[in-house]
């Protein structure tokens, strides 16, 4: 075919609803959606309109270089904080009521902190962040625990500074300080929980928490959108136990997987990839220690149901009030340990508490033999640190000859087995070997379960007390 035979024009590429790459004399034609002009426009548009302005319109702070770009003042300052001195911004117009504040400058992108739960997630306090421009929530006036499931979340790009602090806002402002001690880039933080007053896996599954999360959701990908960056969910806080009546554990369960799927899904409608859940295995109160849903959430340590699922840590390591609420210095350490759990997950890194798997008997029908796994050995702690007594946290349910355990010790061979010793055979039909659950009231301020179970790893928190990665609660039936 001569080049006088070749055609003019044509399509190259072509799909339902028209073409999307065609060609004529002047060369190639593509065709953009409505999505990727707009951003092209507002691109253009920053670059046109940015010019520099005088500080003073910022109030009296110290800034310098700022300019206006798009919406934005963009402007390095000192300003409070650990931060030192940064590039920061905020909007030329407020969005809504309030005044707009001032925001660290995101850097790859505005990543979130996010959570779902019931009331005891949407327990904030007044502590001081060491970041406060770095963590910010939805600019509803909300604050970082929304609505805790009274009222509908609106649609906003907006952002706000926060005045009080969640759960998620401690891990954010952790994060980032880990962050900063190693030199590298600090990242702004959204932090949200959305929660209500569900009393069922049934209704929290229907209620307005989810509602209300799917919303915050389109906030996140609406907010990052007006700062010209992608969104990055670094974890979703999943915390829903004994605010949940139901006596059966195995529907809280199949409700749990339920509501991670529709969370995966939220985050599908949103463009954005599969979440990491992360939860606090909850081991009760002083007085609640045994419960049907207590008891369920063994199964989520090992059966993940095809989600990205980790526990940080199990609650009977941290100190709880009267309520049975955990104490200031208890809130951040149980930020500290999500957050090493949410560092090394999306560090393509492993996280996990040592998890008991099986019991079964030995020969000798005095000692039943624990099988578990870990990411280490198993430590039996020597200085008995939340002090599980000789037991190390273990009892038998269900013995009908009352015999008591007389040793626990990690096998030789073994590393992740445990051996536990009996003055006697035990009997029963039913006998369940429990650790760190059911056990009596506590008079101090630890849950009432307790246990010695840990693997190799420590890390030293804020407050000064070493944190170990214990092993989580489970009740498992002898063989």
């Amino acid at each position: 075919m001569s080049n006088t035979d070749k055609p003019s024009r044509g399509v190259l590429l072509k799909v339902r609803n028209g073409d999307v790459i065609a060609f004529d004399e002047t060369g190639l034609r593509m065709r953009l959606s409505d999505e990727v002009i707009a951003d092209i426009g507002r691109r253009l548009d920053m670059a046109d309109r940015s010019a520099p302005v005088d500080p003073s319109v910022l109030g009296d702070i110290h800034a310098w270089d700022a300019r206006r770009a798009g919406d934005w003042y963009m402007f390095t300052a000192h300003l409070p904080g650990e931060q030192g001195i940064c590039q920061f911004r905020r909007r030329v117009d407020p969005l809504g009521d309030s005044a707009p504040d001032i925001l660290a400058n995101p850097s790859g992108g505005l990543f979130a902190i996010l959570s779902v739960g019931g009331t005891r997630r949407a327990i904030t306090s007044d502590e001081v962040l060491r970041y406060p421009y770095h963590v910010i929530t939805t600019g509803d006036d909300l604050g970082p625990a929304g609505a805790s499931g009274t009222e509908a979340v609106t649609p906003t790009p907006d952002l706000q500074r926060l005045t009080e602090q969640s759960r998620d806002s401690l891990i954010a402002d952790e994060i980032i300080a880990r962050r900063h001690s190693d030199f590298r880039a600090l990242p702004v933080i959204y932090a949200r929980s959305e929660t209500d007053n569900s009393a069922s896996i049934t209704e929290f599954a229907t209620g307005r928490a989810l509602e209300n999360f799917a919303q915050t959701v389109a906030n996140l990908h609406a907010a990052a959108t007006s700062l010209g960056v992608p969104p990055k969910v670094l974890a979703v806080g999943l915390d829903f136990t004994l605010e949940a009546l139901d006596t059966d554990g195995t529907v809280w369960r199949n409700g749990i997987y339920d509501i991670m799927a529709r969370i995966t899904d939220i985050f599908a409608d949103n463009g954005l990839r599969k979440p990491l859940f992360v939860s606090t295995f909850d081991a009760g109160t002083h007085r609640v220690s045994d419960h049907p849903v207590l008891r369920a959430q063994w199964e989520l340590a090992w059966n993940k149901a095809g989600h990205d699922h980790v526990f940080s840590a199990p609650g009977y390591m941290f100190a709880q009030d009267e309520f049975g609420r955990p104490t200031a210095e208890a809130r951040q350490q149980i930020a500290e340990m999500d957050a090493f759990a949410i560092e090394a997950v999306n560090s393509d890194q492993d996280w996990s508490c040592p998890v008991l798997l099986l019991a079964e008997r030995e020969d000798d029908p005095k000692v039943i033999r624990c099988r578990g796994q870990a990411l280490g050995a198993f430590v039996l702690d020597p200085d008995d640190l939340l002090n599980a007594g000789p037991d190390g946290g273990f009892r038998l349910e269900g013995c009908e000859n009352g015999a008591k355990i007389t040793g626990v010790m990690v096998d030789r061979g073994d590393p992740n087995d445990l051996l536990i010793s009996f003055d006697k055979a035990p009997e029963g039909n039913n006998l369940t070997l429990c650790y760190a659950l059911g056990h009596p009231a506590s008079p101090d301020h630890m849950p009432a379960n307790r246990g010695a179970l840990r693997d190799e790893w420590h890390a030293t928190s804020r407050t000064g007390r070493i944190l170990h990665r214990w092993a989580l609660p489970a009740a498992l039936p002898v063989h």
